[in-house]
Formats: C-alpha cells, structure tokens, sequence
C-alpha cells in the first residue's frame, strides 16, 4: 500500500574469497567479483592460501654485504640424503652466495661464510650468470660476472681463465669480458660485454679456441646483447632446440641448426620485438616446455612472440602471463628500469611463477607471484620477503638480502626466523575482493556483519572495514593477534609453544562492520601462519525490498 513503510530484509549470502588473484586491468565497478582489488601475501588456489616464511640460513657475510647472486653446482653422483628434503640444514652438492668479493660457501646452514672464490670487488661483480655443463672431463658450474668474466668449479676448485692458445686458456676474445653464459647444442655461448657479438667455444668444451657471431646486423634498435637461452619445441620433424638472443633494446633474435659455423646447419628463423628489457641479465626462464621473456611490456612465452611479434600479443593479452595486472607491472618495471633486481623464475615445489623487482620508492621487499597451477594463472604479490635476487637449489628457493644474509624461503610457517633459533613472526598480509552489488545493484544496503571461513592449523588473526562505493580503506588497527593455551603470538617460541586448533580445523566468528551502500568490498589485514587457507566471506546485509523506499 502506497504510503505505508515497508520492513526491510536481512538476508545472509555467501561469496568465495578471490581466487581469480590480483585484477588491475578492468574499472571497480566492472571487475568479476572473483577477483581482487588488492592482495598481499595471500596465493589463490583452491581459496586463498597464506604464503609460507622465511628462515636465515647463511648469515654475517663479509662486506660488502649484499648478496647477489644464488647459485650451485650438482655432479652426475651427487647424492640427496634421506630426509634433507624435509627440513634441511644442508643441500647436496655445492651452493654458493655471491656479493662482489667473491663466492662464499654456504652449502650448510652458516654463521660464518667461508671464502670459496675471490671476485674483485667492483660494483655489480657479484651479479653472475651461471649454468651447469657435464663433458667427458666432468661436471662444471660455468659462471660469468659482470665485472671479472669468466670462472667455472669443478666441484673442487675454482679456475679463472686467460687469454691465450694454451691448455685452459680462451682464444680468440680475452675471458673477462663475458658477461653471460650459456649451453646449447653441447656448446658453451658467451656474451661480450656491451657489445653484439657472441663467442663460442667448441662441443663439449669449457675452454679453448672462441669462435664469434656479431647480430648487430641484424638490431635495427641498435644497443648490446643481454643475454642467451634456449627454446625447446616440436619443429614438426621432432623436439629442437632454437637458441633465442634478446638485445638490451627488446630485439629476440631465434637460430635454429646445429654448427654455427656453417650456413647449411645454423639459420636466421626471425627478429622480433618485445620492448625494452630491464638492467642485469635474469629476465628470461623456462616454464613448463615454454620460455619466458621479461620486458617492460610483461612477460612474454617466446611461442607466442614468434606468432606475430609484440603487436599481436597487444592484441590477445591473455598471451602476455601478466594478465590483469599489467597496467601496474609495466608502471613499476617502468620507474625502476635503470635498477637491477628485476628476475623471473620458476618455483615447482610451490607452483609458483616469481617476478622479484628491486627495492624503489615505496615498493620494499615485493615480489609479483602467478600461480601456476591454477586456472586462468591468478596473481599476487608478496611482500616482507627480503630479496636482491632469488636462486633455486635441490628444489629449495633461496634469497640473498642487502644486509649479508642468505635466506630458505616459502619454508615453514614464520617469517623472520632467526638463524639457529626457531622464533619468528606471523605472515601479515591484506585482502580486498572486488566491489559487489549483492545481486541488488540499485538498492542501498546496510552491511551489519561478516564472517571469514578460515582453514588453519591456529587461530588467524585479522582486522576488517566493510568499504562501500568503491573506498579502499584499511581497517583502523591492526590484527588481533590471539593467544592459545596461553601462548602469545611474536612472544612465544614457534614450533614449541602449543596452539589451539588441529592442523584441519575451521575457524569463523561473525563481526560487526556497520557500513551503508550500493556496492561492498571487505579489507582484511590478517596476520596468520603460512598455510592458513581462506574458504570463503559470509555477509548479512540488511537492505529494502524498494528501490526508492
């Protein structure tokens, strides 16, 4: 009846968090409400899963202090103990983090890094290429610094060579002006310094007589060649590997043959564009039987750059892997060009993609991660996990940090844990899903309270705002952080003091958020342990069953 008040209608509804990962691409009001608008350490999977701690492993490096470089040597006997793979204090083989004084070993956990190569010293001497080569006369770990060139380990000793004719010496290019390194087709492939030229040296060698390939010709951008990798696919007569060489200036050149020092045997397949490529040399991986290419642009599988170049991956931008992030990665890559730390890696044991970017402005300790299990490849990004460069080791993830540490990362449920000691701190993270109308787009809607599904093995903490009309807001405090059995978080020793809850047990209380709109999207700053998975958010909305009531 017209004129009589109408009863509003409280209504409690459901929504799965947001699996569909990180969205910067689509406006707040057309955004699917899987996605999120903002999420910092929490993973999209099967639900939002807390990303997992770090740990110090080798720590009290000598100056100077940062580490840049992780890197390993494993031989063809190499053995992996029984159990080292669970919670390990060593790795097989040999691994090694560099700052620009040389190589330390730190195939143990350590509190004193012993020297196992001296480098020189000079800025950017620690930044190195590295790739394993086995020949008749072993396994070598072949290496390249941007300052000192060429060394490679035998699993025993360290060798610099010289220029010259004689047993173990380079021909042709003095050793120290590599820069990179790479194998392909059994031959070990260096980039000069600053320059277009290649050297090469023959099958199965680690030294001996370079022979050299100049692509300047071929570089209508002009600048020098960053780096090589390889790029296995089916060539339509089998599995082939194509060497791929990317210029500073985003030029990737593809060969494809055998002996470059025959025409018949090693050919030109195609120059294309894919944008500028950042300072240092670790903008390229390989993903599953892909490889990866970095640029200010995005990152790019080579498969799709040499179906129609930079202009068609404009066109279908699923084919670019930073997806709906891509506005704010190409922002960042952009203002932090000149920086190094910029790396793109595969992590298996977590099935993650990881994009590390240096620290600039207010962007400290932050890694872009895709998982790569999962459908429509959602992001995220990561933060507090402190890292100048990242390195992967007998299925473990390592990184270097600026003050002379070396840390096992995505390991454990804690950050911050200390070397020998087992305290650390909660995972703090934030989530903000997309705005959504509630099925109601025009009605205003009083949200009275919400609840978060939690999947844990203690109990969350967090702190919620209900933003209404497109706000991004954090909540005023931060989390709670609760007690169990009267263990305090950040005051009780982890992996001894006792905790409420088995590792499967559901957590969810209804809180108060009192917020008025048309459109409603929760913020969460949470502090939890690595693994706690968010299932999904209940809401109670109160709103009128009229429009215009």
């Amino acid at each position: 009846m017209d004129g009589v008040p109408q009863d509003k209608l409280n209504a409690t509804t459901t929504r799965p968090p947001p699996i569909g990962g990180l969205n910067k691409k689509d406006p707040l009001d057309a955004m699917p409400p899987t996605d999120a608008i903002r999420l910092l350490n929490w993973i999209p999977d099967n639900g939002l899963r807390a990303r997992k701690g770090y740990q110090e492993w080798a720590i009290n490096f000598p100056g100077p202090r940062p580490v840049k470089t992780i890197t390993g040597w494993f031989g063809p006997t190499t053995a992996i103990a029984a159990g080292s793979l669970d919670n390990p204090t060593s790795v097989p083989g040999k691994m090694f983090g560099v700052t620009d004084a040389g190589f330390y070993d730190i195939t143990n956990r350590t509190n004193a890094p012993a020297l196992s190569q001296a480098l020189s010293g000079g800025t950017d001497a620690g930044y190195v290429s590295s790739i394993m080569m086995s020949t008749s006369g072993g396994s070598f770990l072949l290496t390249c610094s941007e300052v000192d060139g060429y060394k490679y380990f035998d699993g025993t000793t360290w060798f610099t060579p010289t220029l010259g004719a004689g047993a173990g010496q380079i021909a042709n290019i003095d050793p120290t002006f590599f820069r990179h390194v790479n194998v392909w087709k059994r031959k070990a492939w260096f980039v000069e310094q600053t320059s277009t030229r290649l050297w090469y040296l023959p099958t199965d060698s680690i030294t001996g007589s370079a022979a050299q390939i100049d692509v300047g010709p071929l570089l209508k951008k002009g600048g020098p060649v960053s780096y090589t990798v390889n790029w296995t696919i089916d060539a339509g007569e089998g599995i082939d590997d194509y060497l791929v060489i990317v210029s500073q200036n985003g030029e990737v050149i593809i060969y494809q043959g055998t002996d470059p020092s025959s025409a018949t045997t090693f050919s030109l397949q195609g120059v294309y564009y894919i944008g500028e490529t950042p300072k240092g040399r670790r903008g390229y991986c390989q993903l599953g039987g892909d490889t990866l290419l970095l640029s200010v642009n995005g990152i790019f599988p080579v498969s799709f750059i040499t179906r129609g170049g930079s202009d068609m991956l404009s066109v279908t931008g699923n084919q670019n892997l930073v997806g709906k992030i891509g506005r704010d990665f190409s922002e960042r890559i952009g203002s932090s060009f000149n920086l190094a730390g910029w790396q793109i890696l595969p992590y298996y044991r977590e099935a993650l993609l990881l994009c590390n970017m240096p620290n600039f402005s207010v962007y400290t300790n932050r890694q872009f991660a895709m998982n790569t299990a999962s459908q429509g490849k959602p992001w995220t990004e990561f933060f507090n996990i402190p890292a100048v460069c990242f390195g992967v080791q007998s299925s473990y993830l390592f990184s270097g940090t600026t003050d002379g540490k070396v840390l096992i990362v995505l390991q454990g449920y804690y950050d911050s844990v200390a070397y020998g000691s087992s305290i650390g701190t909660g995972i703090y993270g934030l989530i903000q899903p997309a705005f959504d109308n509630y099925g109601t787009p025009a009605q205003v809607k009083d949200f009275h309270m919400l609840r978060p599904n939690w999947y844990a093995s203690s109990q969350p903490g967090w702190q919620v705002i209900m933003n209404v009309d497109y706000a991004q807001q954090d909540p005023p405090n931060s989390p709670v952080i609760p007690t169990a059995t009267g263990s305090l978080w950040d005051g009780s020793l982890w992996d001894s003091a006792v905790w409420s809850g088995d590792p499967t047990t559901r957590f969810g209380d209804w809180t108060e958020v009192g917020a008025v709109g048309f459109v409603g999207s929760p913020a969460f700053v949470t502090a939890v342990v690595g693994g706690t998975l968010l299932m999904s958010i209940d809401y109670m909305i109160e709103q009128s069953p009229d429009p215009f009531a």
